[in-house]
């Protein structure tokens, strides 16, 4: 799946979280978005170069400065992609954890946090999800009980699927090749091949766990038809 940006907090919606907290969520979903579109980018050059390749390699004309050329810049697209994963999921960490710790609030009627100074990174999320993004669910004796329970399907649906990524998909990797982009560029990761897909499931549950709480934290009545859908 491409990466791809995400709803942000919209004004109308969870307008009786307090301010710093809109504010944090609202700041690093666009800072998620920005790190999304740059993975798009990375991607794309790479995809470019993997076509220029498979013209040389149909072209017996190809001169040795062309395959020069061309390799050197596959190693910087790989370098690129891989730096831009790594991005991507730093930044989708530090929403997709702290946007559980005040869905969580909200869910259970307790005061909602406020960022805290604890950095949490991707190998943390990959070796306890469990206790950094814990099962979140709102109360369906709400008035609003489709709503309720449609919001709720959702959030349980991306989180087990971000479970099952990291249960299925990422064991023998080291958790640590998404901590830092320095590996990369110092090329002490032993060639290591990140998924995409993590980075993008972290994004894609703090967006559905924010339009939660925009929706279940107070949504202004001249707007209130907007918040059925995405």
């Amino acid at each position: 799946m491409a990466p791809t940006t995400h709803q942000l907090l919209q004004p109308h919606m969870g307008i009786r979280l307090p301010t710093e907290v809109r504010a944090s969520l609202l700041e690093m979903g666009t800072a998620c978005n920005q790190a999304a579109v740059h993975l798009h980018q990375a991607l794309t050059f790479t995809l470019q170069v993997e076509s220029a390749l498979e013209t040389q390699r149909t072209d017996p004309r190809s001169s040795p400065l062309m395959w020069q050329v061309t390799g050197d810049l596959q190693v910087v697209a790989d370098q690129y992609f891989e730096q831009a994963i790594i991005v991507l999921a730093r930044a989708s960490t530090v929403y997709a954890v702290y946007a559980s710790q005040v869905a969580a609030a909200v869910a259970s009627g307790e005061s909602t946090p406020l960022p805290g100074s604890e950095r949490i990174s991707p190998s943390d999320v990959i070796t306890a999800a469990g206790l950094y993004l814990p099962s979140v669910r709102f109360n369906e004796d709400d008035a609003e009980q489709q709503v309720v329970a449609e919001q709720n399907k959702t959030m349980t649906q991306t989180r087990q699927h971000l479970l099952d990524l990291i249960t299925n998909q990422m064991q023998g990797t080291p958790s640590s090749s998404y901590d830092d982009i320095a590996t990369v560029a110092a090329g002490n990761d032993g060639g290591e091949s990140r998924l995409v897909a993590f980075p993008n499931a972290l994004h894609t549950y703090a967006s559905v766990l924010v339009w939660a709480l925009g929706v279940f934290s107070g949504v202004s009545q001249e707007e209130s038809g907007e918040t059925n859908g995405r």
